[in-house]
């Protein structure tokens, strides 16, 4: 069975794709090369000063497994037969989450806010590994476009009309200028004051939840003000069920 051909726009799209990639992962190696010519041909004799470009060189190591993880992240996610279909507690989901993201957190020294029962006894059908990745992707972000001492606020609520439930986080970041709203769910979209004060990243985070959500038969919003931070609106149906040993699994 012969492959369809590819249109024009569609080549060009995957050319573009593919450059970025190219381009963002080739700088951090350009600069462990650099960094080890440096040390192989000893320029440099004092301990600390190696130990110093060691360190340098290893967290750009890790940077480009940051970003290889973004693209099998987002690879995985065209393969649908893994996401595994169950009834997912919300309040264990988020619970876990805030778990995973608190350690970055603390570093920052920026505090987690959420009421302990938000999500009480509510199930959403889908997968908890993918969910998981969502919010964790949302928590990253809060956590990297925060301020030092900053915090975030997580909020749930139930729509029992409609049958849905929404979880917000909100930050006290650098916030996303208006015009550049539009982008942020997009693909190896990453805007300027994001450009300005992170390094590492393919702009894959929110492009990611974003797909992960929608799979979900959810919807995912953005609100954000420069200076005094963002907040991400994720709403999801609810699974009902009838609950035996409700409160077992509590934030």
């Amino acid at each position: 069975m012969m492959m369809q051909d590819k249109t024009g726009n569609e080549e060009r799209e995957e050319k573009n794709t593919l450059a970025i990639v190219a381009h963002d992962i080739k700088a951090p190696l350009s600069a462990i090369v650099s960094i080890l010519g440096i040390i192989e041909k000893g320029y440099v004799n004092d301990i600390d000063k190696v130990k110093e470009l060691v360190s340098r060189a290893s967290q750009k190591t890790k940077t480009i497994i940051t970003m290889v993880d973004d693209i099998l992240d987002y690879t995985l996610l065209a393969d649908k037969s893994k996401m595994k279909r169950e009834p997912v507690h919300l309040s264990q989901l988020l619970k876990d989450s805030i778990s995973t993201m608190k350690p970055s957190a603390k570093n920052m020294n920026i505090t987690f806010t959420y009421d302990r029962d938000a999500g009480r006894g509510k199930h959403v059908n889908g997968s908890y590994t993918f969910l998981l990745r969502a919010f964790n992707n949302i928590f990253t972000n809060a956590i990297k476009f925060n301020k030092k001492n900053g915090q975030i606020t997580v909020n749930c609520w139930e729509d029992t009309d409609k049958g849905i439930i929404t979880i917000t986080v909100s930050d006290t970041g650098i916030g996303i200028p208006e015009d550049e709203l539009d982008k942020v769910f997009h693909i190896f979209e990453r805007g300027k004051y994001a450009r300005k004060n992170i390094n590492g990243s393919l702009g894959l985070g929110l492009a990611l939840v974003k797909q992960i959500i929608e799979d979900h038969e959810g919807e995912i919003k953005l609100t954000s003000t420069v200076g005094v931070g963002t907040t991400i609106t994720v709403t999801l149906p609810l699974l009902n069920l009838n609950e035996k040993n409700g409160g077992t699994n509590e934030l």
